[in-house]
């Protein structure tokens, strides 16, 4: 869970402190979670958080818990595809840059979902593409305030269209208590694929760079658009410190962000890409994954400033070698912290050094049919003595250990 968190969360930027911060999610949390009769739960020291440290937490959790159970069911329900996440931020900033507006406080910006699951699927010869939307929810209160947010990420998914259609979406709330966790999950049904072609015409589209947009949010149409009632706050007692408040559903009509069904190759060539740039992150290749974004997901116009301004030493890459045995190796960034008794936490992030190298060389469809076969190697040879290692099918590896090294 904390992996998956790590790598949804991975910072677009290239500040000095980008690495540190990028290491805070695996390590703000490790001592959140336990069990509890074969259940995952909240730990006691999770439980301790006050008011705003506990909105903090129920959020970041509920993105790790939202991703692992969407992957897991999308797993079960597309056998042989595997899915990347990429923020739907970052991507909606390369089309709708001009219009979309900044995630804030006003009702219309905050209408908008998470993650995009980019799916990927090759027989050998021919791949295909296709997206599931995500909104990820957490909450400490119960149940019922639970469902209240899976009303609103009602309204949240279906702000994302390709061709005027509703796209297929997931949303997860999840209640998180002391006695156990749990995720509700609705998940309507639909089928639609984004692309499909030869393997070797993936190559060519992804390997090209994709054309700025200029689009502009539209209102939900008349024949999908509903008057929202605000639900009564959730009268179920709270379980701990309680957090205020409840889940408002907008009175006014929501924005509609539709990508022209003409531009399926552009949107799949945008999220294959974002997905690359993401997992170079994630390795601490700031240089590499800047090749896989547009101008405007780098803030490079209207605005002077820029999500990859690169300033040496930044703009080197600072991924490291991590051996491990069998033949195992992984580039990425390893972050040292000292814990009482003279031991020392390690954390290694990174990824698989062959899906590294396809990366790092502009092989985004290489990259995408390897990864799961560099998993399944991953998860058959780690060993418990390398410490805690989560392999994701997206060839992305997180190691973390107690060590006596003081060095």
């Amino acid at each position: 869970m904390l992996h998956e968190l790590g790598v949804a969360t991975t910072l677009w930027d290239t500040t000095p402190l980008a690495q540190v911060a990028r290491h805070w999610a695996h390590l703000r949390y490790c001592a959140t979670l336990t069990s509890k009769k074969g259940r995952l739960a909240l730990s006691k020291h999770a439980g301790s958080a006050v008011y705003h440290h506990k909105v903090t937490q129920s959020e970041q959790l509920g993105i790790g818990l939202a991703l692992v159970v969407a992957k897991t069911l999308l797993r079960r329900q597309h056998p042989g595809w595997d899915f990347h996440a990429v923020d739907a931020e970052v991507t909606l900033k390369a089309g709708f840059l001009d219009g979309v507006g900044e995630v804030n406080t006003a009702s219309q910006t905050k209408m908008r979902p998470d993650y995009i699951l980019m799916g990927h699927h090759s027989s050998g010869r021919r791949s295909q593409v296709r997206i599931v939307v995500l909104e990820c929810k957490g909450t400490h209160q119960s149940p019922q305030f639970a469902s209240e947010q899976l009303a609103r990420a009602a309204v949240q998914v279906n702000a994302l269209r390709v061709g005027g259609h509703r796209q297929s979406s997931l949303m997860v709330a999840s209640y998180l208590a002391r006695r156990g966790i749990t995720s509700y999950v609705l998940d309507p049904p639909s089928d639609d694929e984004l692309w499909s072609g030869a393997d070797d015409e993936l190559d060519d589209l992804v390997g090209g760079s994709p054309k700025d947009q200029n689009w502009h949010p539209q209102p939900e149409p008349d024949d999908d658009a509903a008057t929202w009632d605000t639900p009564a706050a959730a009268t179920t007692p709270v379980e701990d410190a309680a957090v205020a408040g409840h889940e408002d559903l907008p009175r006014e009509r929501p924005k509609v962000l539709d990508v022209p069904a003409e531009q399926r190759g552009w949107f799949t060539q945008i999220l294959t890409r974002a997905a690359a740039a993401t997992a170079l992150l994630f390795a601490g290749n700031n240089a590499a994954a800047r090749a896989y974004t547009t101008p405007r997901q780098r803030g490079e116009r209207p605005a002077p400033e820029t999500l990859f301004e690169l300033e040496s030493p930044w703009a080197l890459s600072t991924a490291r070698t991590l051996p491990l045995r069998d033949g195992l190796r992984a580039e990425g960034t390893h972050h040292r912290a000292p814990m009482p008794g003279g031991r020392t936490l390690e954390v290694f992030r990174g990824v698989d050094a062959g899906l590294y190298r396809h990366l790092a060389e502009g092989r985004v469809g290489a990259y995408l049919r390897n990864a799961p076969r560099a998993a399944r190697r991953w998860s058959a040879a780690a060993r418990r003595d390398d410490g805690v290692v989560s392999v994701g099918r997206d060839g992305t590896i997180l190691v973390v250990r107690l060590s006596n090294d003081r060095s």
